[in-house]
């Protein structure tokens, strides 16, 4: 596809693909998994637990070192710290309440006091996919749920029971119509939605700083990206003994050798697998992305001083296949690095005149690290439309730039095919789509 008329850059791009071969990592060591906490009540430890006004909570904190924080930890209602680990709710209202040992946050518990004549409308699935099945409740002050008396209505129209689905993706309000001592009351009104997952292909950039032709992949990314929001991008990058790419990730030729990705870069994988072959046609990405999907993924991470917790959670239509996983990297954008540069003197090139190397190269996307196996976490066997949820938790060393950082989860088959993917930043909440 390339002319190269410059013997001596072809020598000096042979030599570094053979030192970039024959190089050897040392062995990969994980880190040891930072503290996460745990709060609970004696109240229930569920998404929303119902109060009357004037009840009493105790409040617990266990680590996941085994050790009670209980009384080291400060407590916060609605972003107010309080004394001690009791509290006392005096109004009507909704409250979140988290817990802080040094600077580890804790999950969030959510209360919702009740007057008598209240009721908490609830809704297992605010995001549920298209044909499952949302279930309303409806909690009084005492936890009970009187949702089989009650009427629902959705978009206006009353529904029978207190179950609803629907085979089309779209956005819903729902309110219940209850009755308490003959007089009849109505609750808030909450919106929930119901969606088709999308698949969002997955990118791999088998790169290097040194190589000067690894640009190319890039331009093309960037024209894909450009063209549709379904696709999740992970750059791979590769040192050379002599030419240090300062975002080497250690275990590439493990990548290299499980899905046969030779050296002489730039190599481009699309769901793990399948190449993406010079001169990287959008076409072949475009035919895949964006189409529906059975399987959806979320992304949920906090990052409190060096400690990074990520939830991820993975949903089914149909349920799991054997030997699915689930991959879990976390990427870092914004590094500036000088990038070498073969198209420097190609007429018409978009690189043409920046230099070689180009010396304030911005690289988006790097691969620094797998918070799950390389490979993948077994997904245990999980019935349709039933979240399979996993936490992970990693110390970020000090040369990463926090805010930076991004994440690509993906779910992959026994074959290490990516059936769907998603990405999210540092601090986003990134909902099933």
């Amino acid at each position: 596809m390339k002319t190269y008329t410059n013997l001596k850059f072809l020598l000096l791009f042979a030599v570094i693909t053979i030192v970039s071969c024959s190089k050897k990592e040392d062995p990969y060591i994980p880190a040891d998994p930072a503290l996460t906490i745990e709060l609970k009540s004696d109240a229930g430890d569920g998404e929303l637990e119902v109060l009357s006004v004037d009840d009493v909570v105790v409040f617990t904190v266990l680590g996941s070192d085994g050790e009670d924080y209980s009384e080291l930890a400060t407590y916060y209602v609605n972003n107010e710290a309080i004394v001690g680990r009791t509290h006392t709710f005096t109004t009507t209202g909704t409250f979140e309440v988290k817990a802080q040992y040094e600077d580890i946050n804790s999950n969030i518990l959510q209360f919702e006091v009740l007057a008598q004549t209240e009721r908490a409308l609830t809704i297992d699935a605010p995001r549920a996919m298209k044909n499952q099945t949302i279930t309303f409740g409806l909690l009084d002050n005492n936890g009970v749920n009187g949702a089989a008396d009650a009427t629902f209505y959705v978009n206006g129209d009353a529904i029978s029971g207190f179950t609803f689905s629907s085979s089309t993706e779209g956005d819903f309000e729902v309110y219940a119509e209850y009755v308490v001592d003959t007089e009849t009351y109505t609750t808030e009104i909450k919106p929930f939605s119901v969606y088709t997952p999308k698949r969002k292909v997955v990118i791999e950039d088998y790169t290097g700083t040194w190589c000067g032709f690894c640009p190319a992949v890039a331009l093309a990314i960037e024209e894909v990206r450009d063209a549709t929001p379904h696709v999740s991008v992970v750059a791979i990058h590769k040192t050379a003994s002599s030419i240090p790419d300062p975002l080497d990730f250690p275990r590439i030729e493990e990548l290299q050798a499980m899905f046969n990705v030779s050296n002489g870069f730039p190599k481009g994988q699309l769901n793990r697998t399948v190449a993406w072959p010079d001169p990287y046609p959008s076409s072949q990405v475009l035919a895949m992305a964006g189409e529906a999907t059975d399987v959806a993924i979320a992304i949920n991470s906090e990052i409190t001083g060096a400690n990074l917790e990520v939830e991820v959670k993975v949903v089914y239509e149909n349920g799991s296949t054997a030997g699915d996983k689930v991959v879990v990297y976390l990427l870092e954008n914004g590094v500036v690095s000088p990038q070498a540069n073969y198209f420097n003197e190609t007429e018409g090139h978009p690189y043409q005149g920046l230099g070689n190397p180009i010396e304030d190269y911005v690289h988006n996307d790097a691969l620094r690290n797998s918070l799950s196996d390389l490979f993948g976490d077994a997904i245990p066997t999980t019935p349709a439309f039933q979240e399979f949820k996993k936490n992970y938790t990693f110390t970020v060393p000090s040369d990463y730039v926090a805010e930076n950082l991004s994440f690509v989860v993906m779910v992959v088959d026994a074959d290490n095919n990516a059936k769907n993917s998603q990405f999210a930043h540092i601090g986003e909440n990134k909902t099933f789509e």
